[in-house]
């Protein structure tokens, strides 16, 4: 088991819904992923000892119980993110808040997620690179500006299609 699927939430999840069995299909539209992603992490959680099957029902097991208990935030309270990208973001909110940009400055986070076609995907994706270039190329920014900005994004599918689509 790897150090990046021990943070994920998902498994933590579906190890808490099976507090009591359940089928693959309650699980999926309680927890509004779909079934092939619920069945993927579910057997990963079998070879690791934290769930069971049988004849269709999936239920805990002392491991799954123990994964469901334990915590998916630091001891702030805040989700922890992997990475220097975690600390950046931190640091900046930190800074922005001692007063450090002053009062003029843009500071923003989100994230969305959709079903969204393959062709539109491949469209946004390709305007978003040319919306980044158009800002943050290094023959558009002004290198003596301050506060220097920093943008990073991931796009990537985050559910995966159903069993039976």
């Amino acid at each position: 088991m790897t150090a990046e699927w021990e943070a994920s939430e998902l498994p933590r999840g579906i190890v808490t819904l099976l507090a009591e069995p359940r089928a693959l299909g309650e699980i999926a539209n309680r927890l509004e992923v779909t079934d092939a992603r619920v069945l993927w992490y579910l057997g990963k959680l079998r070879d690791t000892g934290r769930v069971v099957e049988d004849a269709g029902v999936w239920r805990r097991t002392p491991a799954g119980a123990e994964l469901a208990a334990s915590p998916t935030t630091d001891d702030e309270g805040r989700t922890e993110l992997p990475g220097t990208s975690a600390q950046d973001y931190v640091q900046a909110y930190a800074d922005a808040a001692a007063g450090m940009f002053g009062t003029a400055y843009v500071q923003d986070m989100g994230e969305h997620a959709g079903r969204v076609p393959g062709e539109r995907v491949a469209e946004f994706h390709e305007r978003l690179l040319s919306l980044v270039g158009e800002y943050f190329a290094p023959d558009k920014v002004d290198r003596a500006a301050s506060p220097k900005y920093g943008f990073r994004w991931v796009l990537t599918p985050v559910d995966l299609h159903p069993l039976d689509g």
